[in-house]
């Protein structure tokens, strides 16, 4: 009887403090075609979970320690994709409302960040040690096109490919102090890669293929590199294999509260009140500009949207008599950004 044995090589699990068990099922992890075939060629499996994925490979056991069948070799590069499963994630998540449509997340294991269990994170900022506006990057599908305005004679670009080696050229003349550079994204690689005008980088990109990547959140890259740090590092140097278990990690979104309150069937009501007394005290205050029969009251604070609902937000008569003993929390379907403020509306009906 054959047998095979497999190690799990590294694991990509999410995180999200809007759970009570902090584990994010809201987002899928997809090899791309082009990983599924590395994956393919090196006899390694992925395994979809949900709360991210699993890479194990054929091993044979020696001293103690497991050895890879088919090594990596210096440079391998897995690619996934992010794929949302809940709509709402960006309504509940702390992320960027205004970020361009070009723009999606980008994560790897290129760090180095630990978590506080010491666990390596994929994400940029060591500060927050959650997912910011660091971790985003500027997709590019078909064609980069960059506009430099300058009076030379000539001036000569360059697209290179971080993790290939590729490079794509372009000089240009002077066409009334307007240099039009365009790359036909096909001819390269895809992933990162940076843009030069005259030996100074100008831009940042990740190229995408346009049918593959559509619609998707964001990209995981896992690379095997001899430079990585020990906590990073899931193949070694003598090619056994150290299992890692990288993670990341969303935070949830805090909004202000708005209760908007329509009195249609208590005629008697002529003001009313809102509050939390129980556990931790929220306070709302009436906001201005209301329509006659309406009442806004709006949390002075930002409230923390989470999976466990806050029970025990009272509304309340001109008189102090409870009309409604829990008040519904806001729907994750909607958070609308005026000014500087991010609300949760939620409309009641007395």
């Amino acid at each position: 009887m054959i047998s095979i044995k497999y190690k799990q090589l590294f694991d990509l699990e999410i995180r999200h403090s809007f759970y009570l068990t902090g584990k994010c099922t809201d987002l899928q992890v997809v090899p791309t075609i082009a990983c599924q075939a590395l994956l393919n060629s090196h006899g390694l499996r992925f395994l979809p979970t949900e709360t991210g994925g699993k890479i194990f490979a054929k091993v044979t056991t020696e001293a103690g320690k497991d050895f890879m069948k088919s090594p990596l070799t210096e440079g391998t590069r897995f690619t996934f994709l992010l794929r949302l499963k809940r709509p709402a994630f960006e309504n509940y998540t702390i992320l960027n409302v205004a970020r361009s449509k070009k723009q999606r997340y980008y994560f790897s294991n290129l760090v180095s960040n630990l978590a506080a269990d010491t666990s390596p994170l994929l994400l940029a900022d060591t500060a927050a040690k959650v997912v910011t506006d660091s971790d985003l990057k500027t997709f590019e599908s078909g064609t980069f096109s960059f506009s430099e305005t300058s009076t030379a004679a000539n001036l000569a670009s360059e697209l290179r490919f971080t993790d290939t080696g590729e490079a794509l050229s372009q000089e240009l003349s002077n066409h009334n102090d307007t240099f039009n550079f365009s790359y036909d994204l096909d001819r390269g690689s895809s992933g990162r890669a940076r843009f030069f005008i005259g030996g100074v980088q100008r831009a940042s990109i990740f190229v995408a293929d346009s049918y593959e990547f559509a619609g998707t959140f964001g990209v995981v890259e896992i690379f095997y590199k001899s430079s990585l740090p020990a906590t990073y590092q899931f193949q070694q140097s003598d090619n056994s294999v150290e299992t890692k278990f990288y993670k990341m990690a969303f935070a949830n979104r805090a909004t202000k509260w708005r209760y908007i309150i329509v009195n249609k069937f208590s005629q008697s009501v002529t003001g009313v009140s809102v509050a939390k007394t129980n556990g931790t005290p929220i306070t709302f205050t009436a906001q201005s500009g209301a329509p006659a029969g309406v009442f806004i009251m709006a949390s002075g604070n930002l409230l923390p949207l989470k999976e466990e609902p806050v029970s025990g937000i009272k509304l309340s008569d001109q008189d102090d008599k409870v009309l409604i003993a829990n008040l519904p929390n806001p729907s994750l379907n909607l958070v609308k950004q005026e000014g500087g403020d991010i609300f949760s509306d939620i409309l009641v009906t007395i």
